[in-house]
């Protein structure tokens, strides 16, 4: 197996000069990397909007300028008929109802969507493992912010919000940023402090497991990653993590998947008895049976949003073909919420609920080329496909959004010609 780790640092390491100096690029997307994940709660004061997005537009303006990014313009041709086929659908949905729509979330899907048309040049795609190392060394600081902060509440800790002393407007809000591991608990789930949320602790947590496993080496890093995605206590992680096994599996046999979930298990019994105890550990189990639980967490993600949804259309023809409008499945609580079910929407209840089934037929195709087509990762690939559309509500969630992007199309195609052998294989 090809060893990413060993991959150069840059072309003059190897005499490349058509390379040229690879340090200004590579110095951009660790910027990107340390905004969607150091600054995920961050926002623009006084807006809702992530500072990721002016961020990436930013990020890709320099690349631009540097000659580091290109357009590919088989996938701006179908963002084009995307985001025209989700306008057209909300101004045929006022025509015909008088109804207005959100301007504002129709607007943002457009703007976040943008850079999904842009990948690195074909000279800078072998940074693609610097990449993935750079997302790693980051999560190796944070991995142990989520065992302290969780550790620390059994010594004495009271567990608060240590960014509360933020501005109010600085952060972001409508997160279930800090909750307790079960009602009447007085422990708190682990969110590294700089995460949403602790599931998007657990996600990217998960991510850098398997993406240590297509690197190879630093096992060590594993057992980290591992503990900290305990102490989160997050079923999505967990969900992610085995479809990133599951996959290298079918890749590597079924002998590689025997050894990993025998060494995964034993790390999460003698890990799980260190951070969390044997009633933490069996209230995590007990979330296993919470899709049937309505109002609970896993019913609210995996359940409650389908059911809303084609509950509601499904007696409403017009609305099948074209929504109910931008933004109307918080807004028009009246014709979604009329079950007063809990829910929290995903990609495809979402687009399917505003903009109706032919726009999201054309943007789940986009998606999927996005994400499929070309990648230096099938392995990578499905899992961000997996986060993407069913264990976060990723639509309008520019971290999310744009770290799939990362980890898939802007380093689509294929690579410079003379590129060497360790950066023209493709990862697992």
């Amino acid at each position: 197996m090809v060893r990413y780790a060993e991959t150069p640092r840059s072309g003059r390491a190897q005499g490349d000069s058509g390379l040229g100096d690879i340090r200004r690029p590579i110095r951009c997307l660790r910027v990107l990397l340390v905004v969607l994940t150091v600054f995920q709660r961050f926002v623009i004061p006084g807006t809702p909007v992530s500072v990721a997005v002016p961020a990436v537009c930013a990020i890709l303006l320099v690349l631009g300028l540097q000659g580091n990014v290109v357009l590919d313009r088989a996938r701006s041709i179908l963002y084009l008929v995307a985001v025209t086929a989700c306008g057209a659908a909300c101004v045929i949905f006022t025509v015909s109802t008088g109804l207005s729509f959100s301007l504002t979330s129709l607007g943002l899907l457009v703007v976040v969507y943008t850079p999904y048309c842009f990948s690195m040049s074909p000279r800078a795609r072998r940074l693609f493992p610097d990449v993935l190392e750079y997302f790693q060394k980051i999560m190796v600081i944070i991995a142990p912010v989520c065992l302290a902060q969780f550790a620390a509440q059994f010594v004495g800790w009271q567990f608060r919000d240590l960014l509360d002393f933020l501005p109010e407007n600085m952060l972001a809000h409508n997160f279930n940023t800090s909750y307790t591991l079960y009602y009447g608990s007085s422990i708190y789930k682990s969110n590294g402090i700089i995460f949403l949320e602790p599931s998007f602790a657990s996600q990217l947590l998960a991510l850098a497991i398997i993406i240590q496993l297509v690197l190879g080496g630093r096992r060590g890093r594993i057992l980290l990653f591992v503990a900290a995605l305990l102490t989160t206590f997050s079923g999505t992680g967990m969900i992610l993590l085995v479809t990133g096994l599951l996959v290298l599996a079918v890749r590597r046999g079924g002998r590689w998947l025997w050894r990993m979930v025998v060494t995964v298990a034993l790390a999460a019994i003698v890990l799980g008895g260190l951070v969390g105890g044997t009633e933490a550990a069996g209230r995590f189990l007990s979330r296993a049976t919470e899709l049937s639980e309505q109002g609970s967490s896993g019913n609210s993600r995996f359940v409650a949003p389908y059911e809303v949804v084609f509950g509601a259309l499904s007696t409403d023809p017009a609305a099948m073909l074209v929504g109910r409008g931008a933004g109307s499945l918080t807004s028009d609580l009246e014709y979604f919420s009329a079950t007063d079910i809990a829910a929290s929407y995903p990609a495809l209840p979402k687009l399917l609920g505003e903009y109706g089934m032919p726009a999201t037929m054309t943007f789940l195709m986009f998606l999927l080329t996005v994400f499929f087509l070309r990648v230096r990762s099938i392995t990578l690939a499905v899992m961000v496909c997996m986060l993407f559309f069913f264990l976060s509500g990723a639509l309008l969630e520019p971290q999310i959004v744009y770290l799939s992007w990362l980890l898939t199309a802007l380093f689509a195609g294929n690579l410079a010609v003379g590129a060497n052998r360790h950066t023209s294989d493709a990862l697992p």
